[in-house]
């Protein structure tokens, strides 16, 4: 994702912006979000696999749209945060050995999260505002998958992550208790590991696990409301 032009603006708004007043406008508020997403599986070379070659590389990428909620509270002094849930979204990364060729694993990973998030505001010219924000939350992780064909399945896992994220953006609020926001985000949503291979491997052993790590680019636009 070119993030540039974002991060240009975002640059030199900060150099020219101020702090919003303490005499802005301040409350709970509510937001829905709409994020385009893209979701990397990395480190799935270090899937337990015994014996069967090099690691070859499958598919370690998906994009896709979701969406979260959030509801929050705006200080009058340039600060707000909130609490947000990003829906569940499923997908599939994949990834296979030299040794055989044909039989690639298909990690399929379930992802939803709650985070808290903090946000700095920077006020502009003419209702827009620039932003900067941090979060810190807890991803539910459901994990798992098959080998080679949907009969060799690996053991369902379920954990809870600690997440991370960090990102800006900016603002525009065309009337005073309505915002749009477009931003971008960085995500890392930690280690996930599946069960073991619940089907007969060539060792006749529960020796085989898949394992990645999962971060995430959001491109999030938000609409929010002050009440």
């Amino acid at each position: 994702m070119n993030i540039k032009p974002l991060m240009l603006v975002i640059s030199l708004a900060t150099i020219s912006g101020h702090v919003f007043g303490a005499d802005d406008l301040q409350g709970y508020y509510g937001s829905i979000k709409l994020l385009q997403a893209e979701q990397s599986a990395k480190n799935m070379d270090l899937s337990s696999r015994p014996s069967v070659g090099s690691f070859v590389r499958g598919d370690e990428n998906a994009n896709f749209l979701n969406g979260a909620i959030a509801a929050g509270y705006q200080f009058a002094n340039g600060w707000r945060s909130e609490g947000e849930y990003v829906f569940n979204k499923k997908n599939e990364y994949t990834s296979g050995s030299t040794n055989f060729s044909s039989s690639f694993n298909h990690h399929q990973i379930d992802v939803q999260r709650l985070m808290l998030n903090v946000y700095r505001d920077y006020a502009l010219a003419h209702n827009f505002s620039i932003y900067g924000t941090l979060g810190f939350g807890v991803a539910k992780i459901e994990s798992s998958g098959w080998q080679g064909n949907v009969t060799r399945q690996y053991g369902a896992n379920t954990q809870n992550n600690l997440v991370y994220s960090v990102g800006a953006g900016v603002s525009y609020t065309p009337l005073p208790r309505l915002s749009f926001d477009l931003g971008y985000r960085y995500v890392d949503l930690g280690n996930v590991d599946s069960g073991y291979n619940q089907f007969s491997n060539v060792r006749g052993l529960k020796d085989e696990q898949m394992s990645a790590r999962i971060t995430a680019s959001e491109v999030v636009f938000a609409t929010r409301y002050l009440f």
